[in-house]
Order: structure tokens, then C-alpha cells, then sequence
């Protein structure tokens, strides 16, 4: 079984209890702050990737980290010492970007990067969202990306499509059409 649908699957899941239970924004953030937890933490990743260490020990580890001071729902960490149980503690990040999905995907949003040579302003990010909005009929969360080397211009990436207005872009376009000789003899 793939990754991506062994992770989607548990999301799925844990998505529908939340649902039941009336609780999907709690396990959202839940979710979104075990995830960056094991991002930022390689040791952490290391020992829910090690099989020589036991599910006891990982789940204890759990619920010192999350658990015991109340930093998340009691529905998550059931799920989380759940999946470790089941031995599919590696995939907890994962299951975490999966449920992310399907969450952003039940509040009707949607993520868009934009990316500038310089901090763009509050003016050009609504124009920017509203164009989305329009184009998508979704809420837009906009990420900025401030990138000198697109000299100006802006990227623009929304799910897996990309429009590409940069100045390094035209530059390059231009270079290319310069690239084949033009020059033809006349005599």
C-alpha cells in the first residue's frame, strides 16, 4: 500500500470521528501542532522510525509530549497511541498533512503562494485574493514568498497550477528565442 493513501486512509477516518463528535477545528489544530512538533524534531522522527524501539515506549513518549498538560484533545491522542499500536507511527506526519487536506477542503479553502522580488502590499494581496477567490470560488490563504532573484514581476502557484509573470522568466524566454541563429545568408 502507497504512503500517501495508507495516510490518507487514517485521515479519512480521524476526519469522521471529528465530524461525529463535533470537534474538527480542535483536531485540526491538534493535528497541525503534532506535525510541527515531529518537523522540528529529527530526533523525535528518528525514534518513531527506529522498529527496534516498542509501540509502549513510543506511546509513553506521546503522551508525555501531548497528553499530560492537555496540549491536545483526548481524541487525538487516542489516535495517535492508536496508530502507534497499529505500528504505523512513521506515518503520523503524513496523516497529519493528509488531514490538513481534507480539512482545508471542508472549510472551502484554498492555499496560494505568491511569490515577489519585494514585500508586496496590502492593496496587491487583496486585488491577488479576489482574483482567486473569483477563479476558484474557495476562501484563498495566500503565503508570500519574497524572491529577489525574479528581478520583479510575480509568481503566482494555487494546487498544481502555476502562472509565472516574472521578469527572470520573460528574460529567459527572451534568451532562448535569441538562441537559434536568425541570421540567414543572402548571398
Amino acid at each position: 500500500m502507497r504512503v500517501n493513501l495508507l495516510a490518507k486512509r487514517y485521515a479519512e477516518a480521524v476526519f469522521e470521528i471529528a465530524v461525529e463528535s463535533k470537534n474538527v477545528d480542535r483536531i485540526a489544530e491538534d493535528l497541525k501542532l503534532v506535525y510541527k512538533v515531529f518537523d522540528e524534531n529529527r530526533e523525535l522522527k528518528k525514534i518513531f522510525a527506529n522498529p527496534v524501539i516498542d509501540s509502549a515506549k513510543k506511546i509513553n513518549i506521546l503522551n508525555k509530549i501531548f497528553g499530560d498538560q492537555g496540549k491536545i484533545s483526548d481524541l487525538s491522542i487516542r489516535f495517535l497511541n492508536l496508530i502507534t499500536r497499529k505500528g504505523r507511527e512513521m506515518y503520523i506526519m503524513g496523516i497529519c498533512q493528509a488531514f490538513e487536506n481534507i480539512y482545508l477542503e471542508y472549510k472551502n479553502i484554498v492555499r496560494a503562494e505568491l511569490v515577489t522580488a519585494f514585500a508586496p502590499g496590502k492593496e496587491i494581496r487583496e486585488s491577488v485574493i479576489s482574483k482567486l477567490k473569483a477563479i476558484t470560488d474557495k476562501d484563498v490563504e495566500l503565503h508570500e514568498i519574497t524572491d529577489d532573484e525574479i528581478i520583479g514581476g510575480f509568481i503566482v502557484r494555487i494546487e498544481d497550477y502555476q502562472v509565472d509573470a516574472s521578469v527572470a522568466n520573460q528574460l529567459k524566454k527572451l534568451s532562448k528565442s535569441f538562441a537559434g541563429n536568425l541570421y540567414e545568408k543572402q548571398f
